[in-house]
């Protein structure tokens, strides 16, 4: 580590013998290592979709405009509404066979409007077109040392269906790098947890340490001391709540190795994979904070869930797979299934944005400096219909979106204009997406 009498350098890193790296949090005192036009807050994009759409009736606010009410679906948001834009009556890339069929193609297309461009049933070619975060990640990544990170919560063991006759990597991947490079989402938090922080050695050895149980911050505790000698006390505050940050990440995972551990030789049960799908949401989330905060990453693309999804949400009181769940032949108890299962998703998310807002940067609050993008890529999952899905845009994108407003597109505006919207917010220059036909005005 390099430490000057007067600041610290911004990529500085606290590094163990064992090969450990933990990127700091913005500090005061790096402040002077930044030109005065750099010292502002990088922008941060992270994308969450939340599969098999959500029942616009219980989602869509009713007024248009600031102070609407907010339906049950999206209520636990409220709180944010000064950091919120939902917008309704937009449309979704279709579901046809040719655009990778009613589950795969909503997924597919969600972040580049276009979705597969392989024939069905040819699966030599795996070809789409570049993803609006990839478009973000060119403008913003810099230096950071991850350009984006793509994560999820399953894999299609989970998913209903031959992969609607593609090649199932288009089901497993939100991004795509370039037309023939799809970024498929890593589910593992632990793997995503050495990503971000590092690991030193081969497999063995990195199960070896787990078995220790031996902390990575027990093992930067000189560094760490001696960083400390050169901070003021306002960053040595921000270092303990952010090492504290990543300490309960540590925890949580190795809650989740425990449980994996005790399971039955032979059987599968991946390191870091949590049995518990709570569990999974809230560590993949907080990893995604730490990413934001460390500035290891200012790109994410989250799937909370594959479209397709077979998974049961029994830990609300809903035994059944989701995906048949959300076909609720319009019956109000199937459709209060359906409803408390996208809430749980809409709690998991304030959560996070709590986190966001709670968590200082620089001048303002990592929120501020964030644009948070959630939605689906259709409306009624009982119709798989395009028409009214969810979105929610949260956050300041470095004062770039006002909150507290409902838009409602009365000409059906494709999503892919939402998405030049977004781009256009990080100062990335593209004006043509899949479908689209315009930047949306924000």
């Amino acid at each position: 580590m390099f430490i000057t009498k007067k600041h610290l350098p911004r990529r500085t890193f606290l590094r163990s013998a064992l090969g450990a790296m933990v990127s700091l949090p913005f500090l005061d005192s790096m402040i002077p290592a930044l030109a005065a036009a750099a010292a502002k807050r990088p922008f941060r994009f992270g994308a969450i979709y939340v599969p098999n759409g959500i029942y616009p009736q219980l989602w869509h606010p009713d007024q248009v405009g600031s102070d609407f009410e907010f339906k049950p679906i999206m209520k636990p948001l409220e709180p944010h509404r000064s950091h919120l834009v939902t917008i309704s009556k937009m449309k979704a890339p279709d579901g046809n066979a040719n655009m990778g069929g009613v589950h795969m193609g909503a997924s597919a297309a969600w972040l580049n409007g276009v979705g597969p461009l392989t024939e069905q049933a040819n699966y030599t070619v795996i070809k789409s077109k570049k993803s609006i975060d990839q478009y973000i990640a060119d403008t913003v990544a810099e230096d950071t040392p991850l350009r984006s990170l793509q994560v999820g919560t399953e894999d299609m063991g989970t998913s209903a269906g031959a992969c609607d006759g593609y090649p199932c990597v288009f089901f497993n991947t939100l991004s795509w790098r370039d037309d023939t490079s799809p970024l498929p989402m890593a589910i593992n938090p632990r793997v995503t947890f050495e990503r971000m922080f590092g690991e030193a050695g081969s497999a063995n050895r990195r199960l070896a340490n787990l078995k220790r149980k031996q902390s990575m911050l027990d093992s930067i505790t000189q560094e760490t001391a001696r960083l400390r000698q050169g901070l003021g006390p306002a960053d040595n505050v921000i270092l303990d709540e952010y090492l504290t940050n990543v300490r309960e990440v540590e925890l949580q995972l190795e809650r989740m190795d425990s449980r994996a551990a005790s399971i039955p030789e032979g059987a599968a049960a991946p390191l870091g994979i949590p049995d518990n799908f709570d569990d999974h949401m809230t560590v993949t989330y907080d990893l995604m904070h730490l990413a934001f905060r460390a500035d290891i990453s200012r790109v994410f693309t989250f799937a909370v869930g594959h479209e397709g999804s077979s998974r049961s949400y029994a830990h609300i009181g809903i035994p059944e797979p989701h995906h048949p769940v959300t076909h609720h032949g319009d019956k109000p108890e199937n459709i209060q299934k359906y409803a408390k299962i996208t809430t749980y998703q809409v709690e998991k998310l304030a959560q996070f944005i709590e986190k966001l807002k709670t968590t200082a940067d620089g001048d303002g609050t990592l929120l501020d400096s964030s644009l948070i993008y959630f939605g689906s890529g259709m409306g009624n999952g009982n119709a798989h219909d395009r028409f009214n899905p969810p979105v929610a845009l949260l956050g300041g994108a470095n004062g770039r979106l006002k909150g507290n407003r409902h838009l409602s597109m009365e000409n059906r505006e494709p999503t892919a204009n939402l998405l030049l919207a977004c781009a256009n917010m990080a100062n990335a220059e593209i004006t043509q997406l899949g479908h689209s036909t315009g930047i949306l005005s924000l």
